[in-house]
């Protein structure tokens, strides 16, 4: 059996957990001898197809199926893989967005549908990342986490690579129709208005997937899938903005933070109020057709689109005069936790966002073996990804003559102003501008692959493997800006558009929001009253990349020891220019070899290894975006075209003990990444073209780090134990790392942090009980506290989120063999978002409060 059939079949099993049916699918319940089997439930069956994809795989995996994926309240993929072994999550209002292998972020990783690639709608430092919250998880039959590489993959993967596998109809005999409908409730909703100044708006999902074979004798084969849902949330946050924190010296100097007297003061005090609409919309088709077992072609489309529309209020006290990051020269009667500064001012502003995502997947493979012993497979890809991000700003602010005193006592600070009824009076609040800024991104991927498989080597047990890869990407990025100002005879002031519409909302800490900016007042002013351009700007860039990949590897395997290994190279070309800018290129060329060893010590106990290298390039962004300069503070930021690659050294070993219907297995890695690319800002003056700047800004590979991690798993369903224990199951794992980054400053010399984005700890604990009758389950996920910003030249103003837990519950109830009522609860702890900074990561950075979503819904199968 060649290598491709052999993965095909393993797949095969896989997939059939989500063509049982019956939420409660079942293994045959008598053998024909007429033994009793053990049966084996939904969550239980999908654990054990899992543990066999990992068992047969020749390099080191992780698998989830879309039954497990179902039986959680997970919308997306990147909710889903977070229960994997080595994997984290970045987190966007509240949802898992890109995912975190082995402590490198998505900018690191591969992620493809079906072994293709897929193009990023994301923009700047995120232009290779693929969000995957955009991709609905009922669309997905399993994701398989391939944490080592073998020659015939992408090696533009150091931290991993994410596949998402969708349906097969030809992995069933019988036609299948499976669908759910869901109604939700969101804790933090019913407050403030949607973006339209619309009411509420009810969550719901739902969504199907069909397939059938037919033909004479069942060759074809088509499959269908289609996911909506949409949910209406507030998120209340307060921070400390830019992590503006500062020290005085007994006299009420500001000497910076460090250098005073001990008594850390933020400078500032800002909440927000967040109304967010989210809709996500996706679909895939997939048509196949083997007419034998030397033949199999298929092709598929995907298409999913993300939509947020968010009304996003804000109200910030400065202390101080100069604007943004103010700080008050000085303050006067200090003590450990208050003061007072006779300067300051209030700032209230609205933004209007509104973010779309598109990424579409067309796929075309096939599979033919031409002579016995020989396995051609052709594939094609194109892959297109689009991001509108159109947003209408505006503000009103006070003078900075409103001093006010300050008080730290609490771990969040407040502030009140020297004189309340001044404060208080919306004439004093007049209007600063309204700007307009849409943003765009485009993503265009062409992708042909071709692999032949030779296992009728003379060499007992010997399988050889060659073949190659043609990339095109090309991406375009940038936005426009204005900004408009009334005229000074209007006297535009806060009075005249007011809103008390949030008056009675409190935040965490117990912050207070009077008076907001009133959407469709504010819109009409502007629409009937004289506003000038003062300002307009236009930036932008296009870059095209190509790569040229090919490969050789071979695979032998005797006895109890399998050996896969090779080399591979991958020749980059690339060129692009900033808007109006000139056209800069370069190209370079990787050698990339390596091998996976899996050697059987006994039946149930598997022994690992793995070295490899990898690498990361560059966003285009990094490359060719050119030069913008900040005319305000004369200071300006650069792509840089002389940027290397990342290059990675990585060395696995893991041990596997496959034990009654489950496995415990651990491993230690090690990655070495050289040229890592980090984004250095030099204090000026600095002289660029004959001009001198404040402070100059771009991409640098001047950094190496380290990652040393330690995984291990324990799954295991108890079905061999008498009733009623038969039913009980779990599933935990745990990662721990230790991580090195070392970053230039820029006084020169360097320091070491950790890695950012990634916590030394990650945790996942599922315990279930499963009976013909119902299925309960809790799912908890911890999450250590990682270092997400590094400010290179002061560590205390490094920032920290801080360690997270969340529990998720679902509950079934098989009313029939077809029909399943299911109720969901997310973020049963109330889990939110904090951000620490200051000394120790002690003191407020941002905090937000995402409250707990209910579901309740039904699914069936016929």
């Amino acid at each position: 059996m060649t290598p491709t059939f052999r993965r095909a079949a393993l797949a095969g099993a896989v997939s059939m957990i989500a063509l049982s049916g019956a939420a409660y699918a079942q293994d045959d319940a008598r053998t024909e001898d007429g033994v009793d089997n053990i049966v084996v439930y939904g969550q239980a069956l999908s654990i054990q197809r899992a543990i066999e994809a990992k068992r047969e795989s020749d390099s080191i995996i992780e698998a989830t199926a879309q039954d497990d994926i179902g039986r959680l309240p997970d919308l997306n993929t990147a909710q889903a893989v977070l229960r994997l072994p080595g994997v984290a999550v970045q987190n966007d209002q509240g949802e898992a967005r890109f995912p975190i292998l082995r402590g490198l972020n998505a900018t690191y990783n591969r992620t493809t549908i079906d072994g293709y690639i897929v193009a990023s709608p994301e923009r700047g430092g995120l232009g290779r990342a693929v969000p995957l919250d955009l991709i609905p998880a009922s669309l997905v039959e399993r994701i398989e986490v391939q944490k080592t590489i073998t020659p015939d993959r992408d090696h533009n993967a150091i931290g991993g690579s994410i596949n998402l596998v969708t349906r097969s109809a030809l992995d069933s005999d019988e036609p299948f129709l499976l669908g759910s409908a869901f109604i939700g409730h969101h804790e933090n909703s019913g407050d403030g208005t949607t973006l339209d100044e619309g009411d509420e708006v009810q969550p719901w999902r739902a969504n199907f997937a069909a397939g059938r074979r037919f033909g004479p004798d069942g060759q074809f084969g088509l499959v269908a899938g289609f996911d909506y849902s949409i949910r209406n949330f507030n998120i209340p946050q307060v921070e400390v903005d830019d992590a503006d924190y500062t020290e005085f010296d007994s006299a009420g100097n500001n000497v910076g933070l460090g250098n005073g007297n001990g008594f850390v003061v933020p400078t500032n005090n800002r909440i927000f109020f967040y109304n967010n609409v989210r809709e996500r919309i996706g679909a895939v088709v997939k048509g196949e057709w083997r007419p034998n077992s030397q033949f199999r072609f298929e092709i598929a489309g995907s298409y999913n689109e993300y939509n947020d529309s968010e009304r996003r209020d804000e109200e910030t006290y400065e202390l101080g005069t100069s604007g943004a990051s103010s700080q008050p020269a000085t303050i006067r009667n200090q003590t450990a936790t208050t003061g007072v500064s006779d300067t300051g001012y209030g700032f209230i502003g609205i933004g209007r966002f509104v973010l779309d995502r598109e990424i579409t997947s067309l796929r075309a493979s096939g599979e033919w073996i031409p002579a016995e012993g020989w396995l051609v497979e052709a594939g094609g890809a194109i892959s297109t990804a689009e991001l509108t991000n159109p947003e209408v700003t505006e503000g009103f602010q006070t003078d900075t003559s409103f001093g006010a005193r300050y008080d730290t006592s609490g771990f969040f600070p407040f502030t009140d102003p020297l004189d309340p009824a001044a404060f208080g009076d919306l004439t004093n609040w007049a209007h600063t501008n309204r700007g307009t800024l849409d943003r765009f991104a485009e993503d265009d991927i062409y992708e042909a692959t071709l692999d032949v498989t030779w296992d009728s080597v003379p060499v007992q047990g010997l399988e050889l493997k060659a073949g190659g890869l043609i990339r095109n990407a090309e991406k375009s990025e940038g936005f426009t800006f204005n900004r408009y100002v009334a005229d000074p005879a209007l006297g535009y002031t806060l009075a005249d558009v007011a809103d008390p519409a949030l008056a009675g909302v409190d935040w965490q800490g117990g912050y207070r929001f009077e008076n907001r900016i009133g959407l469709d007042a504010s819109d009409a002013y502007f629409q009937s009253n004289a506003f000038a351009l003062t300002a307009t700007s236009e930036s932008g860039s296009d870059a095209e990349e190509k790569v040229t990949a090919g490969y050789v590897m071979g695979r032998y395997e005797t006895g109890p020891l399998m050996v896969v290994g090779g080399v591979r190279v991958e020749n980059t070309e690339w060129e692009g220019a900033p808007l109006g800018g000139a056209l800069v290129s370069g190209d370079y060329t990787d050698v990339l070899p390596s091998v996976n060893v899996r050697y059987n010590l006994t039946g149930d106990l598997v022994l690992r290894g793995a070295a490899s290298q990898t690498l990361g390039r560059p966003d285009l962004n990094q490359l060719t975006r050119g030069e913008n300069i900040n005319l305000t503070d004369n200071t300006i930021s650069r792509s840089n075209p002389d940027l290397k690659p990342r290059l990675s050294s990585n060395f696995d070993v893991s041990l596997e003990w496959y034990i009654p219907q489950g496995i415990l297995a651990a491993g230690v890695f090690y990655k070495d990444v050289k040229d890592e690319i980090f984004v250095q800002t030099t204090q000026g003056p600095v002289e660029v073209d004959g001009v001198a700047y404040s402070a100059l800004t771009q991409p640098e590979n001047a950094t190496n780090a380290e990652i040393r991690g330690f995984e291990a798993q324990y799954q295991q369903t108890y079905s061999f134990l008498p009733a009623p224990f038969d039913g009980f199951g779990v599933s935990a794992n745990i990662t721990l790392l230790d991580t090195e980054f070392v970053v230039p400053v820029p006084a020169g010399g360097t320091r070491e942090t950790g890695f950012f984005q990634q916590p030394d700890m990650t945790a996942n604990l599922t315990a279930f009980y499963a009976t013909e009758a119902f299925e309960l389950r809790a799912s908890y996920n911890y999450t250590d506290t990682f270092l997400d910003t590094v400010n290179a030249g002061n560590a205390n103003l490094d920032e920290y989120w801080e360690d997270r837990y969340q529990v998720d519950l679902q509950g079934r109830f098989n009313v029939t063999d077809r029909i399943t009522l299911i109720g969901e609860v997310q973020n049963l702890t109330d889990q939110g978002r904090t951000e620490l900074t200051g000394p120790g990561a002690e003191y407020l950075q941002e905090d937000a409060d995402f409250g707990r979503t209910f579901w309740l819904g039904v699914s069936a199968a016929l």
